[in-house]
């Protein structure tokens, strides 16, 4: 078994399929610790799956801050309302993390390198795959030469190339989004939420990742004036009041085009997992934890092949079904708070009418945790969304 890209989600699936005995792979082009744009928000379902694999403490331990719930808030945050995270169905905590990608992802990849069946193979870039006289796909090539493996995991991201060589991707014509991330020296002590600004076709994003570390990220397809990594720091002064007089410490890094669809998420011998599988748009700061879910799952199946109990055409339909069954709701989800950025008006008269009635908002949350769906939406919450 061979996992491209060490990231949460083919992390999550390579020390899975490790405790489960199976020898794995882990390949990333990187050496870690190493930084990305990220939001750095893990919500509550990825939580608990820190807490399933033993690594919550550990990623505790790397200056990861709880996290309560959601502000929202209009540019000027005038108006604003605190939803907090719901309690998951079946009991345990209602928190996220907001988490450090340099400390959070190099902890999980230590856990899979600590696994004896498992090898992690850092700085080592995947250049093909590897194909028998049939073109069935039996493995992986790299800079240093030929991975052989019975099923290939693509965990290698938005612009996944594994993804493209198996004839997966599916062109997008979505309108192209970008954001920026960087981290300012703020005492963060008294922030236990993520704070959601909408400023009117662009969002700003909040999130404490330290004791003395705040994420700040812009999320836009314009923005006036148009926003740079050389204009980031002086216009992210400018629109957050808690870093005015900050240190901007590490940063901006951006990421572009997160809209991305897929023709399938696995064929039998390619399997894709996190923002490989397809991805829609960060702003409701879910990539995380539904990367180390689906990774949950496609360990499981791919497992099950592996121990030889089902085929790799069964571990290939079920993974698909799973996968939809996580994402088709989060999906849904993601139009409709896009829509509701883009519009001010109509985004400030939610907000106000939430302030006296957060029902609504905490009913979308909680679709975003994967606790509730949208059946759980009446006609009066839908009312309130539309600030009536």
């Amino acid at each position: 078994m061979v996992v491209v890209g060490a990231g949460p989600s083919g992390a999550t699936t390579a020390l899975l399929l490790a405790r489960r005995g199976h020898h794995v792979a882990l390949v990333d082009r990187a050496r870690f610790p190493r930084d990305k744009a990220c939001g750095e928000g893990v919500m509550p379902p990825g939580v608990a799956a820190l807490r399933r694999m033993g690594l919550y403490e550990r990623v505790l331990a790397t200056g990861a801050r709880p996290l309560d719930g959601v502000t929202y808030q209009q540019r000027g945050g005038d108006q604003q309302v605190h939803v907090p995270f719901p309690a998951p169905p079946g009991g345990g905590p209602a928190a996220g993390l907001g988490v450090r990608r340099t400390s959070f992802d190099a902890a999980l990849v230590d856990a899979v390198r600590q696994e004896r069946t498992s090898t992690v193979r850092e700085a080592e870039r995947v250049t093909g795959l590897l194909r028998d006289p049939s073109d069935a796909v039996i493995g992986v090539t790299t800079t240093t030469g030929e991975i052989r493996a019975r099923i290939v995991i693509a965990a290698d991201g938005l612009h996944s190339q594994i993804r493209s060589w198996a004839g997966l991707t599916v062109p997008s014509r979505a309108r192209v989004r970008y954001g920026l991330a960087g981290h300012w020296r703020v005492d963060t002590r008294d922030r236990d939420a993520v704070t959601v600004t909408l400023a009117g076709g662009h969002e700003w994003y909040e999130a404490p990742v330290g004791p003395d570390l705040l994420l700040v990220s812009i999320l836009t397809s314009r923005s006036r004036p148009a926003m740079t990594a050389r204009s980031y720091g002086h216009v992210a002064r400018r629109s957050i009041p808690g870093i005015r007089n900050a240190d901007l410490v590490s940063g901006p890094l951006g990421a572009a085009h997160f809209h991305q669809r897929v023709r399938a998420v696995a064929d039998g011998r390619v399997f894709l997992v996190g923002d490989a599988s397809g991805y829609d748009d960060p702003t409701t700061g879910d990539g995380i934890a539904i990367g180390m879910l689906l990774a949950e799952c496609l360990a499981g199946h791919t497992g099950e092949f592996l121990s030889g109990r089902i085929a790799r055409e069964t571990a290939a339909t079920r993974y698909a079904a799973d996968h939809a069954d996580l994402v088709r709701d989060r999906r849904r989800l993601t139009r409709l708070a896009l829509f509701l950025a883009r519009s001010p008006a109509l985004s400030r008269r939610a907000i106000v009418r939430a302030t006296g009635d957060p029902r609504a908002l905490s009913k979308l949350v909680g679709i975003n945790c994967g606790y509730q769906t949208f059946r759980d939406l009446s006609a009066r919450d839908w009312l309130l969304l539309a600030g009536v």
